[in-house]
């Protein structure tokens, strides 16, 4: 039966008033959903070199917290027991996933931190940007201060580790190398004869003398030994261009005149002085040097030179000295021109180069037009670098050649442009970079040194801003080269690792490479280790 609207109002108003009777009765509505968790992860070193990644957590809103779950955009990494307030945690360098194409070594992080309540509540911190890089042990400096991250050498192994570095105390004042071992205590000052700074090298210790030359270009040089004191120093007026050291310890060295000398590692003199043994002048004393001088095993000292007899026209030569010190001590044996230049109207280009480890061959990197370059191999004991005695030349390289060394127990060379490293075989000259592409320093960043990591076939280089006038700048970025085994090896990049501050580099006496930067000394892990990271 249809009702007139009056009668349908009126039980509409009846039908209201018993549901508000039946809310009245007892009929609560559901209670408000809780509000989800906070969570806030804190990365505590946003750019990290070490064992490990430390981070912070904090959590509010859960009565306990049931699950903590770090993740790095999507992939799960690890889970952690949470305490209260802000909570520290760790990622151990085998929790992360190099081998992802987004992470790489180092690593490139995106990480968050998922919290879950026993109430089943659950929330995501913000992501957090991190970079690590995985290093095998980490040694803080104990002396407390910022010595140059450059130059860098390590004696010794396990507790009885040294480190050698070099800082200048107060400004103009004298330049001091400093010695600290691995165990934390204080550092050993020595007041060094003459300049110390980035440019400045520490050769390897001499397994005979246990001692170091340790020279800076157009400065002077000297030896330090075991005890930490200076055994030689060279005369006050000799500036050094390169320097190499002999058998028994004692230092050619190449002056900047251009003369070669040969200077005893000890003195008996009171005034630390060495012995001058032999000194050799060129008849023809213009000229720039080309690499750094080599000792051959039977003696005889090799210098390259670039010999300029018009604007137009040059030789590039190897002369070959009697190294030793009876009476023929610095006497030319021979003199090859390995190569002649000639050019129409500009002066002759100056080559970059190298010698193989015995001397055998030279390696020269000529710059060609529009930014590329050429690499030569020449025998060092013949003319010409035709024929017979040319093992091989390259193609077009880009880039122009800066530096050239050898490594892998010189079976493989290493051609360094301003910011592009070339990997050749030392018996063809084939490029063996995979795919054939260079290994580049990262953006505008220049390749600054070569540390080839003899006998293995490993090789790392620093790279850092380009210099600023005559302002030497320091390497900022370190870069690892591995390669495939076998005779066609390829190498390719194994890691890359960028700090805001300086660094330095150099190797420990088991070949281990170790890396200074700010007041930590970190050394790396086998390239074993980052290969299984990172097939």
């Amino acid at each position: 039966m249809l009702h007139p609207p009056v009668t349908r109002r009126a039980w509409r108003t009846a039908l209201v008033l018993v549901s508000s009777l039946a809310t009245a009765c007892g009929d609560d509505p559901p209670p408000p959903t809780p509000d989800p968790p906070q969570v806030a992860l804190t990365v505590l070193e946003g750019n990290s070199a070490g064992t490990s990644l430390k981070l912070s957590v904090t959590v509010s809103g859960c009565e306990k917290v049931a699950t903590l779950n770090m993740y790095d955009r999507t992939t799960f990494l690890k889970a952690f027991p949470y305490g209260s307030g802000a909570t520290p945690v760790e990622l151990l360098a085998s929790d992360i996933p190099y081998a992802n194409p987004l992470v790489g070594i180092a690593a490139s992080l995106s990480l968050t931190a998922e919290v879950v309540c026993d109430d089943g509540r659950k929330n995501t911190s913000l992501p957090q940007s991190a970079t690590f890089f995985p290093v095998a042990r980490v040694v803080e400096d104990p002396q407390g201060a910022q010595v140059y991250s450059t130059p860098l050498a390590i004696d010794g192994t396990g507790a009885g580790m040294t480190f050698l570095s070099c800082a200048k105390t107060t400004t103009g004042g004298l330049e001091t190398m400093y010695r600290h071992n691995s165990a934390g205590s204080g550092a050993s000052a020595l007041q060094v004869p003459t300049l110390c700074n980035a440019s400045t090298v520490i050769t390897p210790r001499h397994a005979v003398t246990r001692k170091r030359w340790v020279w800076t270009p157009g400065y002077g040089a000297f030896a330090v030994g075991d005890d930490f004191k200076i055994s030689s120093r060279t005369p006050i007026d000799l500036e050094v261009e390169d320097l190499t050291v002999m058998p028994n310890g004692d230092a050619v060295i190449r002056s900047v005149p251009g003369p070669i000398y040969r200077i005893t590692h000890d003195t008996a003199d009171g005034l630390g002085i060495g012995v001058t043994r032999w000194k050799y002048t060129r008849e023809i004393s213009v000229g720039d040097p080309i690499g750094d001088l080599v000792v051959r095993s039977d003696g005889r000292v090799l210098a390259a030179s670039h010999i300029a007899y018009s604007e137009n026209r040059s030789d590039v030569i190897v002369e070959e000295l009697d190294g030793g010190t009876d009476s023929a001590g610095g006497t030319l044996q021979a003199t090859r021109i390995i190569r002649q230049l000639f050019t129409s109207n500009t002066s002759t280009p100056l080559p970059v180069g190298s010698f193989s480890p015995d001397g055998s061959i030279l390696y020269l990197g000529f710059a060609l037009p529009e930014d590329k370059s050429q690499v030569l191999a020449c025998v060092a004991t013949l003319d010409g670098c035709e024929g017979a005695a040319s093992k091989w030349a390259t193609g077009v390289l880009n880039g122009q050649v800066k530096q050239i060394a050898t490594y892998a127990n010189g079976n493989r060379v290493a051609a360094a442009t301003t910011q592009f490293v070339w990997l050749l075989d030392a018996t063809t000259g084939v490029i063996r970079n995979r795919g054939g592409r260079s290994v580049d320093a990262n953006g505008a960043l220049h390749v600054k040194f070569l540390l080839p990591a003899n006998p293995s076939s490993d090789l790392f280089f620093l790279n850092g801003p380009a210099a600023q006038g005559q302002t030497v700048t320091l390497p900022v970025e370190l870069v690892g080269v591995d390669q495939s085994s076998g005779s066609v090896a390829e190498g390719r990049e194994l890691f890359r690792y960028q700090v805001p501050v300086s660094m330095g580099a150099a190797f420990d006496d088991t070949g281990r490479l170790w890396m200074r930067t700010g007041l930590k000394l970190l050394q790396l892990q086998p390239s074993s280790q980052y290969r299984s990271a990172r097939p």
